[in-house]
């Protein structure tokens, strides 16, 4: 946003040169990102007069001036038809950067130089109102007022000597987004009190409220309507003054009515608008919310389709007005116009946000509804523009303003505690000293309790909510540079070294396990949602329909990514991703918070092959036992030793041949083969092999501590048995017999071989595993191992109906 020095110096006094002015603000926390001397534009341009005008010898087209530019007199060869003696004019002397070269397709500025034309040697140029920069007219020279100073610096008689800031403004301080805020940082700055324009008005004894009415429908999104009415206006140019301080902010100036409308609204930060009152029907005002697809022409030319939630201004018969946005084209004030209605209201900033999103429709109205603006204000701005209007365009104002505000505002208060402030702050602040940076501020405090000041907040600093917000004003005001940096080190040797997150740890595990990290978008779009078919969540208001959905799983992410790598070639994928998933829970309460749930998940995937082609080694593709092997070394890396896989089928819309994942009986996760439905939906080829595990089971049930034992001092002992059990019956149930009666030197416990077929019966399969006994007091005799392995034999022949193969 740009600011006017000038415009500043008559809200407050200061002596401050801009770069100071500028580094000071900035400290402020008020950024002021450059500034430009509006001056420089026209060094080297003098007004000058035209005293004598022949034919140039050599060219029909060209004359030869004589120009007085008040120290010497110039010979100017000129090629304008309109020039012409006795003229005042602009004059460019040598060295001047020309703003606009007409005769460059691109019209970029040149250095105009002392040259010869067609023979005669010019000392100048006459330029036009294009070369200038402040008009279209390229044909001829721009002729100046007749009481223009010969010899004056042309910037000066422009009114172009001012300097203007562009200054950043951060998303909560709506206030700033106009001179009276930034005349107020300066003021706390300096210790000054900012300068408030009185509005001075000459009503006479008609009333406003007899002729319009207003009423508000919405109050949520319009709190407060103030409107006033004029009449007898003479719409017509601004005065240059005007048309000079809002060309230098930016704006192009259009009519009175219009130009002192955003003069004010840049001078207090209050948008307004002006109707024309004759063509609002009935003439009321309804502030309502528009009717779905209701169609609106805005001040643009642009046809607008409306939704519900859309909040509009409104006649007794049609919308005349997006509320906090633009007005419609057929309400405007045209030259024609005599008599206005003026608006200015509150809109709800949320409400003027969704509004301006969705129409794709950024405005310097909407931009300061959507940081907010001061509720209170509303009037005085009113009565400021009529103020000007009375003066500027003879308007007759009638008496009083049209102001609906049902429910007041309460004036926010906030304790805040010194003790508080420079405990956050690392200072040393007594409570006077920060009752006087915050009444600097030009916010009211009384005194509470011993440490505590009861701070009344302006209705202008929406921003001001909870005493860590009036902390930060006391560093602003206290000078963030005065704020000592205090640097400690130690080192203690009695506490553990800081233990990891489990994000991070499961992070350096995969990496290190050959898996490369993906981040998948969490948004997902409507076909992505429907093929993943669990509880899917909605945006209300979605960026674009390709992020309509929160994602319920990690996999149609890594799909995605999966396909894509396959496009490029890549055949051997090992990924990972630690990510959110969502779900509605409660279908019958969608608009509960309650409902839904969020759940950290991590994703392993193995697709294409589970190794590279090199000499001597053979690849294949990766298959089931893989994905099993490693959520296996994953588990064991987190010390989670008591988890076990139920093989049982739980029918998931993704994935086939699910494996559930318990530890110490809580549910974790799964792993099994994506469908090749689904992969062919997002045209992958091959498997692909996935596991999910919940991180949140992981971080409860992991053990933390570890334990450390002796190197075994005595040998192992290794037996391997082979049972026969019929082909229906889980491994898993097997090996759980074995561990139950193998006692506590049962250290190891491997299945090596399945064998099905002859000499085997049919409906038979026989299980081979490989026994370590590991012994910490003794070395083991035949006999002790015998007995154990006999234990163990009628164990699970008991408990499986195996029949013992084979043993060594």
């Amino acid at each position: 946003m740009r600011i006017s020095h000038q415009w500043l110096k008559e809200l407050i006094d200061f002596k401050l040169t801009p770069e100071k002015l500028a580094d000071e603000v900035s400290m402020l926390g008020l950024e002021i990102a450059s500034y430009e001397d509006l001056s420089r534009k026209y060094e080297k341009f003098v007004v000058g007069e035209v005293l004598e005008r022949a034919k140039h010898p050599n060219a029909d087209r060209l004359t030869l001036c004589k120009v007085n530019v008040g120290k010497e007199t110039l010979d100017i060869v000129c090629g304008a038809p309109n020039v012409d003696a006795g003229q005042k004019v602009a004059i460019a002397l040598v060295g001047a950067t020309i703003p606009h070269n007409q005769h460059d397709p691109d019209g970029r500025p040149f250095v105009l130089e002392r040259a010869k034309i067609r023979g005669v040697e010019s000392n100048g140029m006459i330029c036009s109102a294009h070369e200038l920069g402040i008009g279209s007219d390229a044909d001829g020279i721009l002729v100046l007022d007749g009481k223009a100073k010969v010899g004056t610096p042309l910037a000066k008689h422009l009114g172009q000597t001012d300097i203007v800031y562009e200054i950043e403004i951060t998303a909560n301080r709506g206030d700033w987004q106009s001179h009276f805020g930034v005349a107020r940082e300066i003021g706390a700055l300096l210790g000054k009190k900012m300068r408030k324009p009185a509005a001075k008005l000459r009503e006479n004894k008609v009333t406003a409220a007899s002729f319009a009415k207003v009423k508000i429908l919405d109050t949520k999104k319009c709190p407060r309507y103030s409107a006033r009415v004029l009449q007898n206006v003479k719409v017509a140019q601004s005065p240059q003054w005007l048309q000079d301080r809002l060309t230098a902010v930016g704006l192009r100036p259009i009519n009175n009515v219009v130009d002192v409308t955003n003069y004010v609204m840049y001078e207090t930060g209050q948008p307004l608008h002006a109707f024309d009152y004759e063509k609002i029907a009935g003439h009321a005002i309804v502030v309502r919310t528009a009717k779905d697809g209701e169609k609106f022409v805005t001040l643009d030319g642009k046809e607008r389709t409306l939704r519900s939630d859309i909040l509009m201004i409104c006649d007794a018969e049609k919308p005349v007005g997006i509320g906090g946005v633009m007005g419609g084209a057929n309400s405007e004030v045209s030259d024609s116009t005599t008599s206005i209605l003026l608006e200015s209201a509150y809109f709800d900033p949320a409400s003027v946000r969704k509004t301006s999103k969705y129409l794709g429709l950024s405005t310097d109205a909407s931009r300061r509804f959507e940081r907010s603006t001061d509720i209170e204000g509303t009037v005085y701005a009113l009565d400021r523009v009529s103020q000007l209007l009375q003066e500027m365009a003879g308007a007759e104002v009638l008496k009083g303003s049209i102001d609906i505000y049902p429910k007041k505002q309460k004036k926010t208060t906030i304790n805040l505690r010194a003790s508080r402030v420079n405990q956050i702050l690392g200072t040393n602040l007594t409570k006077t000293q920060v009752k006087s940076y915050l009444e600097r501020l030009e916010l009211v405090c009384r005194a509470a309790a011993t440490d505590a000041l009861k701070v009344s907040v302006p209705s202008y600093r929406a921003d001001l909510l909870e005493e860590i917000d009036l902390v930060e004003e006391v560093a602003r005001m206290y000078g963030y540079n005065n704020i000592e940096t205090k640097t400690r080190a130690s080192i203690q040797f009695s506490t553990q070294t800081v233990v990891k997150s489990l994000q991070d740890e499961l992070r350096s595990y995969c990496v290190g396990a050959g898996f490369n990290e993906i981040l998948a978008n969490s948004l997902l779009d409507a076909k992505t949602t429907e093929i993943a078919g669990e509880g899917a969540v909605k945006i209300l208001n979605p960026v674009s329909v390709d992020m309509a959905y929160l994602r319920t799983s990690l996999i149609p992410g890594a799909l995605h990514i999966v396909r894509r790598n396959q496009f490029q070639g890549q055949k051997q994928l090992r990924l990972f991703e630690i990510g959110d998933v969502f779900a509605l829970a409660n279908r019958e309460k969608p608009n509960s918070f309650e409902s839904y749930s969020q759940e950290e998940r991590v994703l392993l995937l193995l697709a294409g092959q589970h190794s590279p082609v090199s000499y001597g080694v053979s690849t294949r593709p990766f298959d089931y036992l893989d994905v099993k092997g490693e959520v296996q070394a994953l588990l064991s890396k987190f010390s989670l030793d008591k988890w076990s896989f139920i093989s049982y089928d739980t029918h998931k819309a993704l994935s086939e041949h699910n494996v559930t994942i318990e530890i110490n009986g809580t549910y974790a996760g799964y792993f099994g083969k994506v469908k090749s439905s689904v992969s062919e939906k997002f045209e992958i080829e091959g498997d692909v092999y996935i596991a999910e595990l919940n991180t949140a089971v992981l971080h409860a049930q992991r053990v933390n501590s570890t334990k450390y034992r002796q190197l075994p001092k005595f040998p192992k002992v290794v037996r391997d048995l082979a049972f026969i059990v019929d082909s229906r019956l889980p491994q898993e149930k097997v090996e759980k017999a074995i561990r139950e009666s193998g006692g506590t030197m049962l250290e190891t416990l491997r299945l090596f071989d399945v064998y099905t077929g002859q000499p085997l019966g049919s409906g038979q399969k026989s299980l081979a595993y490989a026994l370590e006994f590991q012994p910490s007091d003794r070395t083991l005799t035949v006999k002790e191992i015998d007995g154990i392995i006999t234990s163990i034999v009628a164990h699970v022949q008991r408990t499986c109906g195996a029949t013992l193969r084979a043993s060594s």
